[in-house]
């Protein structure tokens, strides 16, 4: 079941990640679409290695996720990271629970569709309570909590999942460690140097992103590999739209 929420919180935070506005050059916009045959690739790959009906309930998952209506403007590096902490501290705790994970599709919709209705209703919720208030009070407010203990804390969280892999051995316990260690860095990166680096996290969330497709290829879990397809695109469109931005405000 949570396989199918994070495939659908996956989709909808890229799907943000694209529409987020901006310029592209020909050169960036060639590489999303390069991002994009090769996921599509890996996951039809997949399905005829496995069986299309162990993609269907993913496969179902994204395609509402991505009717989804935006609820935010951009999605800030720090959700991907999250999404794939998540998506691989589930994977790992079912290896370490003996859990047969991706073996029934239909809890795999079902937290799928819940992910959505919740987004669905937040983003209702959020517009309402932030309804009339001034731009100067919303401004103080995204700023008011720092971030860097959170992030500190979610790169404890890596290390300790990390360490718990390592006991499990094999192919998938290799992978899940190393994108713990990108991922310790990512959050470092944004603990210590807040948003001066974007394109450097979004690479090490990229190769994290890789690893969950890795990861989920190795336990025969689909949901996995689509989340993991919808995170990498989520950071190469976060690494299309950064660099430009940073070679126009140096000019």
């Amino acid at each position: 079941m949570l396989d199918g929420v994070w495939c659908a919180l996956a989709v909808i935070a890229s799907v943000q990640s694209l529409r987020t506005p901006g310029a592209l050059s020909p050169a960036r916009r060639q590489a999303l679409r390069d991002a994009a045959g090769v996921g599509g690739a890996v996951i039809v790959a997949y399905a005829m290695a496995t069986g299309f009906e162990s993609m269907l309930a993913a496969l179902a998952v994204a395609a509402f996720a991505v009717l989804t209506p935006p609820s935010w403007k951009t999605t800030p590096a720090s959700l991907q990271s999250a999404l794939a902490l998540a998506a691989l501290a589930s994977a790992s705790a079912d290896r370490a629970f003996g859990l047969e994970a991706g073996m029934s599709p239909g809890w795999t919709a079902l937290g799928g569709l819940s992910a959505v209705a919740m987004v669905f209703a937040l983003g209702y919720l959020r517009l309402r309570a932030l309804e009339g208030l001034p731009e100067r009070l919303l401004k103080r407010m995204a700023c008011a909590a720092p971030a860097s203990t959170m992030h500190f804390a979610c790169a404890a969280l890596c290390t300790v999942i990390a360490y718990t892999a390592g006991f499990e051995g094999g192919a998938v316990a290799v992978v899940i460690i190393g994108a713990m260690v990108a991922l310790i860095g990512a959050y470092l990166a944004m603990a210590l140097a807040d948003r001066a680096y974007p394109v450097f996290i979004a690479a090490l969330n990229g190769y994290a992103a890789c690893s969950i497709v890795a990861a989920g290829v190795g336990l025969a879990n689909g949901a996995l590999v689509v989340t993991g397809v919808a995170l990498v695109l989520g950071c190469v469109a976060t690494c299309t739209s950064a660099a430009p931005s940073r070679v126009s405000s140096k000019k």
